[in-house]
């Protein structure tokens, strides 16, 4: 499944073409190989792309991520259709995982009240985070993983109590 991504005010098509032994994403017509080299500090990174190492420093919103390799600030956002929160939501009642990953930090509990784009979750994937928001107002049925655990991919992370028909 293609991803939209937006770096810098340009939408491009990347596509995960294979995650294992090593992680092969295709741009356009170009396939790249990308190893994660080290990263020795909370947002610092340095990976490797095609054989070469990139060094870098990263930090992540709810809505973007902002990347600084080789002395440029790089904004990367994925667009969000209705109903998105930044996972695949199988349905507006669930937060599911579209890759594995870790439960960075908690932004909510069973039984909270929220409203649609709060930041629920920070989760890590690839060493990269990200924040989950909520796909609309309602209330946390379930937050189904603690800080620091992880989860693979297509994972329930969060459950709404399901709306009345008259609430929809």
């Amino acid at each position: 499944m293609p991803y939209q991504i937006n770096i810098d005010d340009r939408t491009i098509e990347a596509d995960i073409v294979k995650r294992k032994p090593l992680l092969r994403i295709r741009i356009g017509d170009r396939e790249h190989t990308i190893t994660e080299a080290n990263c020795p500090a909370s947002g610092d990174f340095e990976i490797m792309v095609d054989g070469k190492v990139y060094r870098g420093w990263r930090y992540a919103t709810s809505e973007e991520v902002y990347m600084r390799i080789n002395g440029r600030t790089h904004i990367i956002s994925v667009p969000r259709g209705p109903g998105a929160a930044g996972a695949d939501a199988g349905s507006a009642d669930e937060i599911r995982a579209d890759m594995p990953g870790t439960v960075v930090s908690l932004n909510c509990a069973d039984g909270d009240e929220v409203k649609s784009g709060q930041q629920l979750l920070t989760v890590e994937s690839m060493k990269l985070q990200i924040g989950l928001v909520a796909p609309r107002d309602g209330v946390i049925e379930k937050v189904h993983f603690e800080a620091n655990a992880p989860f693979d991919r297509g994972a329930t992370l969060v459950s709404f109590v399901p709306l009345e028909d008259g609430d929809k």
